[in-house]
């Protein structure tokens, strides 16, 4: 049925007026809350579907598991060349790429026995996906588990597999500020060269994997820290005199950092949502932050001062340079819009 019909329908029905305005056609040329149906509709066919096949194959060694990983890819990778508008269809080779990748994890860490590896092997694959995948979702997101998985190398790498805190670790100053700019500098600086750049890949076909790379990335530094905190740095339940001197506690800090940049940078591709999630991402990391230091509540008063005087000074800055950024509507030199396709996939 085409929209026009679909309108024509309801109006009959009597669901809308005659003189209602068009509806908000998403993707597809569906209404966002048919999109939305479709695609819940097909994670649930996705989650029945992974049920069926583990109850049937029970992939319980690493070849049977990576085996598994590689079909489900593979038909994710199929549903996607079927149909990229159809929401269903999208939503499920979604779930379905998602499982693969875990699948393949699963017999990568069964058959090394290193969460090193494992989290190596999750970033590549979640790099590639990024060029391969066809749908423009599903880019933005492998991007952002490629931060994650990268975050983790590097954390697991050079403090040990201790993924879940089992022991406290005593990480000096230097090395926990060193470990945090390896993860985040460069991801930071990939930031900064791909909106420097825009007007350049935007014209080219590298916007494809360009646009969807850059939002995922943005993600990463909102929520990155926060999501691949070192779990042994947590101490929720050990009194503070019992803590060892742990300096990642830097890294909630200058995760709230990150968040700040990812705000101004999107700020600077005029995408409001992503504003409003790095800003979310930085209260984040603020607020965890104040529960993992272990000072007395003085001292957090004080550093939540001179935290809010950091952010008042930022929002200051921001909001007098924000008269000198590109007028909504106007395009950018080499046709390029000021931020309008953001986020959205471009044919």
């Amino acid at each position: 049925m085409s929209t026009w019909e679909l309108e024509r329908t309801m109006a009959a029905e009597g669901l809308i007026p005659e003189e209602a305005p068009p509806l908000p056609f998403g993707s597809g040329g569906r209404p966002w809350f048919v999109s939305l149906v479709m695609g819940v509709a097909g994670w649930l066919a996705s989650l029945f579907c992974l049920v069926a096949v583990f109850l049937l194959f029970d992939p319980n060694t690493p070849v049977g598991a990576g085996i598994l990983g590689a079909i489900m890819l593979g038909l994710g990778f199929g549903l996607y060349a079927a149909d990229r508008d159809d929401a269903f269809f999208g939503q499920l080779a979604l779930a379905l790429s998602l499982a693969g990748q875990l699948a393949l994890m699963y017999a990568i860490g069964e058959a090394t026995d290193s969460a090193v590896t494992v989290a190596a092997f999750a970033a590549v694959i979640s790099g590639a996906l990024v060029l391969w995948l066809p749908n423009h979702f599903a880019k933005g997101l492998s991007a952002f588990f490629a931060c994650l998985a990268w975050a983790f190398v590097v954390r697991l790498g050079w403090w040990g597999d201790d993924l879940f805190g089992q022991r406290r670790l005593e990480v000096p100053f230097l090395p926990a500020l060193t470990g945090w700019l390896i993860i985040w500098v460069p991801v930071g600086g990939l930031v900064h060269t791909l909106i420097r750049r825009e007007t350049r890949w935007m014209a080219t076909s590298a916007r494809r994997v360009a646009r969807p790379a850059l939002t995922g990335l943005l993600l990463g530094l909102s929520v990155g820290t926060w999501a691949s905190e070192p779990f042994a740095a947590l101490p929720f339940t050990t009194p503070p005199t019992e803590i060892p001197e742990n300096w990642l506690v830097l890294w909630p800090l200058l995760g709230a950092l990150a968040a700040l940049f990812a705000a101004g940078s999107a700020f600077r591709l005029r995408h409001r949502a992503m504003i409003g999630g790095a800003i979310g991402g930085a209260l984040l990391h603020v607020v965890h932050f104040y529960y993992l230091l272990g000072v007395s509540l003085v001292v957090k008063s004080y550093i939540m001062l001179a935290l809010g005087a950091m952010f008042l000074v930022g929002a200051r800055s921001v909001g007098a340079g924000g008269g000198q950024g590109v007028t909504p509507g106007r395009e950018r030199p080499g046709g390029a819009p000021a931020g309008g396709t953001f986020g959205r996939e471009t044919p």
